[in-house]
């Protein structure tokens, strides 16, 4: 396919570009910053609607007439910027993309949609855990607000044009090399990381499911979690949960250290397998 990746010079969007070039897709980066990875790209600001339709019609004869997007663009998280900021340069982009996908007749968008709309941070428990697609919607920050509209958004597109493929992949906190860092003190003290059910998800993992989300035949709209396999405290997370949680129900087939927020959806849709751990990254006598 001819894919179209808006934030390519980002910490998930780099990764992506070198996952879908792998896999023998044709790609074109939109960026407002130069990639550092040596990628070409195209500079671009998601919230100017003009600008969109612009590139996404083709920045030249090879890239013109894109078979998808995937949608990487916007504040990256909460914190980064005022709650105004992250809200509407996040909304509009996303609507932009969307918009100028079904003028332009690209029928298949991937999105980055975020953990946060679950209910991070979870001062209020979450109503079940493992938490999966099932779990109430409940955006405690601007960020997250901007992502369920997003998800809305998607939805309504969709329906208005059949043909098209929207899915929003819920990302747990995506983890570079530069990120597992932060494990031993994470792991020294669980509580720091109880605000998203000690969730992450590895940057090639995500990737991984970027592309297998493009690669997917569906129409209509789906959300799916993206999350790792295991949680980042390296402990039981039964035990975790007793301590910090203790009143949320828990799924009978909780073992070990499974992650609390379920890709099972994930795995059965578009066949996503994490595969990296902080383990993997950080070492086995890391494990606590």
């Amino acid at each position: 396919m001819k894919i179209a990746v808006t934030g390519s010079s980002g910490k998930l969007g780099c990764v992506a570009m070198r996952v879908l070039k792998a896999a023998g897709h044709r790609v074109t980066g939109f960026d407002l910053s130069a990639s550092t990875y040596g990628d070409a790209t195209v500079r671009l600001d998601c919230s100017d609607f003009g600008a969109v339709m612009g590139a996404l019609s083709g920045v030249d004869a090879a890239a013109r007439g894109f078979d998808a997007v995937l949608h990487l663009a916007g504040i990256p998280m909460p914190g980064t910027t005022t709650d105004e900021a992250a809200f509407r340069v996040n909304t509009m982009s996303t609507y932009n993309v969307f918009s100028a996908a079904a003028r332009l007749g690209i029928n298949k968008v991937v999105w980055a949609s975020s953990e946060t709309i679950l209910g991070l941070p979870f001062a209020e428990p979450p109503e079940f855990a493992p938490v999966t697609e099932a779990h109430p919607l409940k955006p405690n920050w601007s960020y997250a607000l901007s992502k369920v509209l997003g998800e809305e958004m998607a939805g309504q597109f969709a329906r208005w044009h059949p043909q098209m493929a929207i899915t929003s992949l819920r990302f747990s906190n995506v983890y570079s090399a530069e990120d597992y860092a932060a494990i031993p003190t994470i792991q020294a003290d669980p509580a720091s990381r109880k605000w998203n059910l000690w969730g992450y998800v590895d940057a090639e993992d995500a990737a991984d499911a970027c592309r297998l989300a493009l690669e997917a035949t569906h129409t209509g709209h789906r959300a799916l979690i993206i999350a790792a396999a295991d949680n980042v405290a390296g402990q039981d997370s039964r035990a975790l949960m007793a301590e910090h949680f203790p009143t949320v129900p828990l799924a009978d087939d909780l073992t070990g250290d499974a992650s609390l927020l379920s890709s099972a959806a994930a795995r059965e849709a578009i066949g996503y397998a994490p595969s990296r751990s902080w383990r993997n990254r950080c070492g086995a006598a890391q494990a606590t």
